[in-house]
């Protein structure tokens, strides 16, 4: 049975390319260390899933080694474009005064909430850390892209950028009834895709459970079409009871750990893909 390439096979595969600077910039992109991304808590990005595996965030919230592989080029420019998609968004309502959230300056050590018009008014420099969102009895840790002051009641933002791997894995009719044209699917979306929105569910729940009456009741999704920089808005409401079982399954995994007692996989009663890992990363 074949088994995944080590890093270091992977890093010996980069040499073999006969590149005059890619294969160098391949080279530096695995050097880097891994993700810090934590495993002792539920991301709201993870628990959404349909194949959230309660067994395997048993096994991680109790110290487990996530298995992980450091992304390729192309997987990194995908991210790095989702970045900077993000970044120039956030820039311009900074700009403009009303962006709200967690702000840090590296040179001073210093973090502060508050709004981008009073946020930079003094000597040190500021770099926005969006909206940390955390509710430590579930232990769910995640970050929303923004909070917007200023025009009419606030809201959240969450920044989306689509491409066709994002529709084709979201909503794949969309491309089928397309016959494959990405324009036509993009000019078809007519709402957030499913997982949007259920994140933005809990991002809005989260928010009411950490900041009580003075939380956000909207979310506005903006969507950024990679091919051609296009862009769609839609707004949602608060609704708890979209997301009311992903806080109870947390719950349940929660107690799970807290008795000491590992629940049974969730999805296959054989294990999954992730559960059956456990032990081999």
């Amino acid at each position: 049975m074949a088994t995944s390439k080590t890093e270091l096979q992977k890093f010996l595969d980069t040499k073999k390319a006969d590149t005059r600077l890619i294969g160098e910039i391949e080279r530096h992109l695995m050097r880097q260390p891994e993700s810090d991304r934590r495993t002792d808590v539920l991301h709201p990005s993870e628990i959404i899933k349909a194949d959230w595996c309660h067994k395997y965030a048993y096994y991680l919230l109790n110290g487990g080694k996530a298995k992980k592989e450091k992304p390729n080029l192309r997987l990194q420019n995908i991210f790095d474009e989702g970045h900077f998609i993000h970044a120039k968004w956030q820039n311009r309502l900074a700009d403009m005064g009303v962006l709200y959230g967690k702000w840090h300056c590296e040179t001073d050590n210093l973090s502060e909430w508050g709004v981008s018009s009073e946020i930079n008014s003094g000597t040190s420099v500021f770099e926005y850390k969006e909206v940390p969102l955390v509710h430590e009895p579930l232990r769910i840790h995640g970050h929303a892209d923004g909070w917007v002051k200023g025009f009419g009641d606030d809201c959240l933002i969450e920044i989306k950028s689509i491409g066709a791997g994002t529709i084709r894995f979201e909503s794949p009719e969309l491309l089928y009834d397309a016959d494959g044209d990405l324009t036509k699917a993009w000019k078809n979306i007519r709402r957030p895709f499913r997982t949007h929105l259920l994140q933005g569910q809990m991002y809005l729940e989260l928010a009411k459970r950490q900041f009580g009456d003075d939380a956000p009741n909207e979310m506005v999704y903006i969507y950024e079409l990679k091919a051609d920089q296009d862009y769609k808005e839609f707004t949602i409401k608060s609704d708890y009871y979209v997301v009311e079982r992903i806080f109870n399954a947390a719950q349940k995994v929660i107690d799970a750990v807290e008795a000491g007692v590992s629940p049974a996989c969730n999805i296959n009663p054989d294990g999954c893909k992730s559960c059956n890992a456990i032990g081999k990363a």
